[in-house]
């Protein structure tokens, strides 16, 4: 019976215990994580996010002249899911830590940390150890802080500048820090376009959205691919009207106007969802390109 009651008591014990472990409270500094696609990379900071709570941000709680993670807990983790550059620096693809060096008047510096896959720990008693942090550098970028609008919790901004830039921004109290991310967007997305051909199967749409992608900066590809759009699926309005918008680009109006009309002859043959959203451009496509035909064209097409 005894055995029994202290079995029963230690069943008590364990289940108080599981309860209080389960326990969830608010953090002091709790976790937060920002994701921004500039161009076909993603960049993605994992940090934790104290608060001003009154007190003098830099110059005490993070002293002027000393490394810090640029965050709170644990170093701040920034991911890229590409190679990119920062601060003309080669930044392999991966995830590295924030460090920054707040100063008063000078640029602050910031150390990407992680050049051997290996992330420096961050010793809460003794601060960062520079001369550690300088030989793990990825990369480092010299910034200047600016004043902004009160910010009471830290907290991390990805802009998307441009499909080649990205800029990440530390907003906390009434100080903000900038740095760029350049991303390679045209070597990737080339990259992705030419896997996704040798993989297409045929598929009327993957050459299609191809073409559009090199339609401002190699035409003669872009015309190459929309014709395999068009040689897989040809009796379909979109990539029929696509050609055409290529060829009225290159001021071949007659073509494109030939192009345009078996568009809107195929899209009203089986109208679908598309068609019916882009029937009305098509429509405005073909009156602006009218006035260019040749008379030869407007008199074969005098119905028109």
């Amino acid at each position: 019976m005894l055995k029994r009651s202290v079995l029963a008591l230690l069943t008590i014990a364990l289940f108080a215990v599981q309860s209080v472990t389960a326990q969830e409270l608010p953090a002091p500094s709790p976790n937060a994580s920002v994701t921004q696609k500039v161009g076909v990379t993603s960049i993605t900071i994992d940090y934790s996010s104290p608060a001003v709570k009154g007190r003098k941000v830099f110059g005490e709680l993070e002293p002027f002249g000393k490394a810090w993670r640029a965050g709170a807990n644990a170093p701040t983790a920034i991911t890229f899911s590409s190679a990119v550059k920062i601060g003309g620096s080669d930044v392999e693809a991966g995830t590295y830590n924030i460090f920054m060096t707040p100063q008063e008047s000078a640029n602050w510096d910031v150390h990407f940390n992680g050049k051997g896959k290996s992330i420096f720990a961050y010793n809460t008693k003794e601060g960062q150890d520079m001369a550690a942090i300088k030989a793990d550098n990825a990369a480092s970028v010299s910034v200047k802080a600016t004043e902004g609008p009160f910010r009471e919790r830290l907290t991390y901004l990805i802009e998307a500048v441009s499909d080649t830039e990205g800029k990440v921004t530390l907003w906390w109290d009434k100080t903000m820090v900038s740095f760029t991310v350049t991303v390679p967007t045209a070597e990737l997305t080339k990259a992705n376009i030419e896997a996704s051909l040798k993989d297409a199967g045929k598929v009327w749409r993957t050459y299609q959205n191809s073409a559009k992608y090199y339609a401002e900066s190699d035409p003669a590809k872009a015309m190459e691919l929309i014709d395999m759009s068009i040689a897989t699926r040809s009796n379909y309005f979109w990539n029929q009207w696509t050609k055409a918008q290529f060829l009225a680009k290159e001021e071949k109006f007659d073509e494109a106007l030939d192009f345009a009309l078996a568009a809107k002859k195929a899209g009203d043959a089986k109208p679908d969802g598309a068609y019916n959203f882009f029937k009305g451009a098509i429509s405005k496509d073909i009156e602006a390109w009218l006035p260019n035909a040749s008379k030869k064209w407007k008199k074969a097409n005098k119905d028109i």
